[in-house]
């Protein structure tokens, strides 16, 4: 399609700052939403070397208070509203349309060869955007791949090409190293860790002062489902299953797998003692006190809110005295972190690079049945800086147990109205036990059949697990303050889950 001779670069500039706010305030990756947000501005905008001036890529700076969040939008100026565009993708009406280029298919075909070929753009303003291949891996994409947008859409939009690669494009921009881009970078050329989708392609803003990561492209895995709805539907049976008759727990053979994966996966990122960035060192005494205090705050934190939240209407009123309990035994919580501190010794393992936001939702299934691991941004509430540190990898093990932990409750629910309370109890409790146990059993593995990998884990069994339990401990109370902040009647299960911690 021709561009009508439509200049994106006027349009753009024609916007004010309301027009920029009343557009970004409808979409999901928005994440200002609530905030006190004083004006945006266009900061910058390169126009695109396809269709003849009619696409570029701007960055919008949003104020709140002192400082600036930045954002990536991709623009298109059309004469007339291209058929099917969705309301939320209109940016202005008037002389011409302006929307979100990611609708517009003959932007998505041009970005498209752009990434499989490599295309450097200068802008006016001294920023470059810059596109292109990584490593040995290209994407053969054919003519005119059919592209469309990902369904699932959160803080990044999603573009898959063809049946080949899929095109994650960052929304929030900030300057620095994208873990995201880097680790997948690392296990793609400088690992054989084949359970992540290879890393194809890149794309950043540019400038002599500063680069902002812009976007990525990897291997797209036709016919995949996320862990988690794999897990819920393997675990339908089990639980609908008549209240006299078991039925067998068939994903813990799966958390068995995903285990073992889980484990190659930190031994890669373990595997380079020459790059700064990734060589494993060893845990510190100061480390070791420094989680313990920052599980400890959560602790605190949550346990406050609870009991200010207790005798709120949306509180659930059949969890009250649950609650009561779990607010006295405050004490005995932070005092169990500072024994688990004591006994660890010297016998710590490593720090290393990790996922950092490690849950089922951030695996897939393959079509061919096995897993791969995705999605290494880390917790986005965090800078970038934050999300590269490096700690123990027990830490996304913790991370993963407690999200089998929901993966039961979720069952658990599913079946309310046909399984008695008592019989969906024991299931849940059960369901978990198995998994957890499953997994763990994958993760830790054979340590004789383990001598010549890279040593990320203490050498003790027990101090492997003092600190798994350290790490769900503050990530149990951690998500009963998000639920009650977000969904008061999900706190039972983190509620449920620190009961259990101290019986492990």
């Amino acid at each position: 399609m021709a561009n009508e001779n439509v200049t994106v670069a006027a349009a753009v500039a024609a916007l004010s700052s309301d027009d920029l706010l009343r557009f970004l305030g409808k979409q999901r990756w928005f994440a200002a939403k609530g905030a006190a947000v004083s004006g945006a501005r266009v900061r910058d905008m390169v126009v695109l070397p396809w269709g003849d001036g009619a696409f570029g890529i701007a960055r919008i700076a949003v104020r709140i208070a002192d400082a600036e969040e930045v954002y990536q939008l991709p623009v298109a100026a059309r004469k007339a509203r291209p058929d099917g565009t969705p309301d939320v993708a209109i940016i202005d009406t008037g002389d011409v349309t302006l929307l979100d280029a990611v609708h517009d298919p003959d932007f998505r075909a041009g970005l498209a060869s752009a990434v499989a070929s490599g295309v450097t753009v200068a802008g006016p303003s001294g920023v470059t955007w810059v596109t292109g291949p990584i490593g040995a891996k290209r994407v053969t994409l054919g003519d005119n791949p059919v592209t469309k947008v990902g369904a699932a859409e959160q803080s990044n939009t999603s573009i898959v090409i063809g049946d080949r690669a899929i095109m994650k494009l960052f929304r929030v921009l900030k300057p620095g190293v994208h873990p995201d881009v880097e680790v997948a970078h690392f296990l793609t050329t400088r690992t054989d860790f084949r359970n992540t989708p290879a890393l194809i392609a890149s794309v950043a803003f540019a400038s002599d002062d500063e680069r902002m990561t812009a976007g990525m492209v990897q291997e797209y895995l036709a016919g995949s489902t996320d862990a988690w709805s794999y897990a819920l539907e393997r675990g339908k049976e089990y639980f609908s299953a008549p209240p006299n008759r078991d039925a067998p727990n068939t994903f813990a053979d799966d958390a068995k797998r995903l285990g073992a994966i889980t484990r190659t996966m930190h031994e890669a990122l373990a595997s380079d003692d020459d790059d700064p960035a990734f060589a494993p060192e060893p845990v510190s005494h100061e480390d070791i006190d420094r989680w313990a205090h920052r599980a400890q705050q959560s602790i605190r934190d949550s346990l406050a809110l609870l009991e200010r939240q207790v005798s709120s209407p949306d509180f659930p009123k059949e969890r009250v005295a649950e609650a009561q309990a779990l607010v006295r035994r405050g004490d005995h919580y932070i005092g169990w972190v500072d024994e688990i501190d004591d006994q660890l010794g010297d016998d710590l393992g490593s720090s290393i690079r990790v996922h950092g936001d490690y849950h089922l939702g951030q695996v897939l299934h393959t079509a061919q049945g096995d897993f791969m691991i995705i999605d290494f941004e880390g917790e986005p509430s965090k800078s970038l800086a934050e999300r590269r540190e490096k700690t123990s990898p027990l830490r996304d093990v913790a991370g993963m147990l407690r999200s089998f932990a929901y993966a039961a409750a979720t069952l658990a629910m599913s079946v309310d109205k046909k399984i008695d309370a008592a019989t969906r109890e024991l299931r849940s409790a059960r369901w978990e036990r198995d998994v957890r146990t499953a997994f763990l059993a994958g993760y830790l593995g054979d340590p004789a059949e383990r001598d010549d990998h890279p040593d990320v884990l203490p050498e003790e069994e027990v101090h492997v697990r003092q600190l798994i339990t350290l790490f769900e401990t503050e990530k149990a109370f951690y998500e009963l303050a998000y639920e009650l902040n977000n969904r008061p009647a999900w706190a039972w299960i983190p509620m449920r889950g620190i009961s259990k911690l101290s019986v492990r």
